[in-house]
């Protein structure tokens, strides 16, 4: 495969639109309703216009959200966001349902290729299914609500050891071995966050509301269905989430409650306090990997070649086109992500680092996901190459763990050790903290007229069944309002369970390449290379891995995790 990706030429679009226009848009919208079709290769020449047109717009969208979240205080990044947001995509929700109706009518349907074309008959019918032209307000208005949530979360700072901080830039004092430095940095951040909880938890209510009225309007009783049946999850429901959490309950909660009160003991601690997590519990130094972007990339870049020489020349590409901005400032949207700009068929990866080897994690993370857009950007069409969430998070979570293979490309031994003895104690955590929030949401919008004091107790009871051994005592503002701080509750509802299926099939993918690591990379880049194009357990079983949400798979994984650590 190249290190350069040209982005495909025009065929169909003329290379001056104006992707914000509707007047324009409607041109080329029109054009495709209108167009005769009267034989299949016509048809199929109709869906790789349709998806040009789709890309373009896609592009556009994504260029200005990553302008937005770059500089969250740019009131004309701000208004070019919404406009597109709030004007354009909503109108092509529109137009879009226009083309579903005219390609599900087509008699021309059924003489398709069905192999190359399952998924794609499949996801237009789920999206003809639950469009509803009144609800295109409502995702405008959901729009408005989750840039409100993007501006409070990036404006957020604290003075704290003689400089203004952001959140992120306060986690290195996590690691500091002074008890009193990390309870003061911990501290501080529940202080500055608790400044915003009222804001933030009107936000939440109205976001429910509209997420609930948009559920009803598409003949839901509640959200749930409709999310499951928008996010396209065809291969698993809400019963098998519960399932999962359940697994996680008896195979992993008891696991991170035994490592807590070890590390408690390393530490000489009666029991652990919320900042007592990320110091290193043998007295070591906090690792500082990097100073500034371009030693996080070089980090990165020493583990990716080891997985395969060709990661490290694509992770240079990207920073030579600019497409990478992974340092934390003020101003700046919080998280990570890789967003795929359709268009060019290249990803942008945004991340919040602060000079932790956890942000070099992230990286290896977001690396994943561009190397998944990478990998499946020849798929002629975009509803091909928009694969699940559930396999993307497997891309990302599996490069995570090949590089950490690796770590003495970065680290001498006693370093490479403890760093990979807390990642994989990190996964352990996750997958409780994962449960949790799949829970939580699930709560949420079963009873969506709950109240605030409600979803409290409710996340109190559900941290009680998953948490760890930790001690809130005098603190129980901060446990009660701690799920408030996950972004994906207000920009990507239920988008969190699938990061533990992901973790799973990573998991799957690590242990293989232990054993043969090149079979195990082939059947990974194998598996990635299919895009969305066939449905979520093919894509799994071409990479090399089983798709089962229980303990029968979690249990072995658990056991493999724990001999690593050792």
């Amino acid at each position: 495969m190249p290190t350069s990706f040209p982005a495909p030429p025009r065929r169909y679009l003329p290379e001056r639109i104006d992707l914000g226009a509707l007047r324009e848009l409607d041109e080329r919208f029109d054009e495709l309703l209108q167009r005769p079709l009267a034989t299949v290769a016509e048809l199929e020449a109709w869906l790789r216009d349709e998806s040009e047109l789709q890309s373009a717009i896609a592009g556009e969208q994504a260029r200005r959200y990553v302008r937005m979240t770059r500089h969250t205080d740019d009131e004309d990044a701000r208004r070019s966001y919404l406009a597109m947001e709030q004007t354009v995509m909503p109108h092509v929700k529109v137009r879009g349902n226009q083309l579903d109706e005219r390609f599900l009518a087509t008699p021309l349907l059924g003489q398709l290729d069905e192999a190359r074309y399952e998924v794609v008959v499949r996801r237009r019918r789920t999206q003809q299914e639950l469009f509803r032209p009144q609800n295109t307000e409502l995702q405008r208005q959901e729009a408005g609500l989750q840039t409100r949530h993007q501006e409070i979360q990036g404006g957020i700072t604290v003075a704290f050891d003689g400089a203004e901080r952001t959140l992120r830039q306060l986690a290195p004092y996590l690691e500091r071995q002074e008890r009193d430095v990390r309870e003061a940095s911990w501290r501080a951040g529940v202080a500055a966050r608790r400044q915003h909880w009222p804001q933030l938890e009107q936000l939440f209510d109205d976001l429910v509301a509209l997420r609930t009225a948009m559920a009803r309007n598409a003949d839901h009783a509640t959200y749930t269905p409709f999310r499951f049946q928008e996010l396209g999850r065809y291969d698993y429901d809400a019963a098998a989430c519960r399932r999962l959490q359940d697994a996680i309950a008896d195979c992993v909660v008891p696991v991170v409650r035994e490592l807590d009160r070890r590390r408690a003991a390393r530490l000489g601690l009666p029991r652990l306090r919320p900042w007592d997590l990320e110091v290193d519990p043998d007295g070591a130094a906090p690792l500082r990997p990097f100073a500034d972007e371009a030693g996080l990339i070089d980090c990165c870049r020493r583990l990716l070649v080891r997985v395969a020489p060709r990661y490290g020349e694509w992770l240079d590409e990207l920073g030579r086109r600019g497409l990478l901005d992974l340092m934390s400032r003020k101003g700046k949207a919080p998280g990570g992500y890789q967003y795929q700009l359709e268009d060019e068929r290249v990803p942008f990866v945004f991340a919040n680092a602060a000079g932790l080897h956890q942000d070099v994690q992230t990286l290896l993370h977001e690396s994943g996901h561009a190397f998944h857009s990478l990998l499946c950007r020849d798929l002629d069409l975009l509803a091909l190459r928009d694969y699940p969430i559930e396999i993307a998070e497997t891309a990302s979570m599996s490069m995570e763990l090949l590089g950490l293979e690796h770590l003495d490309a970065v680290y001498g031994p006693a370093d490479a050790r403890r760093v990979r003895r807390k990642h994989l104690e990190g996964i352990l955590r996750t997958l409780t903290w994962i449960a949790s929030i799949d829970a939580f949401q699930h709560w949420v919008y079963a009873d969506p007229k709950h109240g605030r004091e409600d979803r409290r107790t409710a996340w109190r009871d559900i941290r009680r069944r998953f948490g760890g051994d930790v001690d809130w005592s005098g603190l129980d503002d901060a446990l009660a309002m701690q799920w408030i701080g996950q972004d994906h509750l207000f920009q990507h509802a239920f988008y969190y369970v699938e990061y533990a299926i992901a973790q799973i099939a990573a998991l799957q993918v690590w242990a293989r390449y232990r054993r043969e690591p090149a079979q195990a990379l082939a059947d990974y880049e194998k598996g990635l290379a299919l895009g969305g194009s066939r449905p979520l357990p093919e894509l799994f079983a071409a990479t090399g891995v089983r798709f089962e949400l229980g303990s029968a798979v979690l249990q072995p994984l658990v056991d493999d995790v724990l001999r690593e650590i050792g």
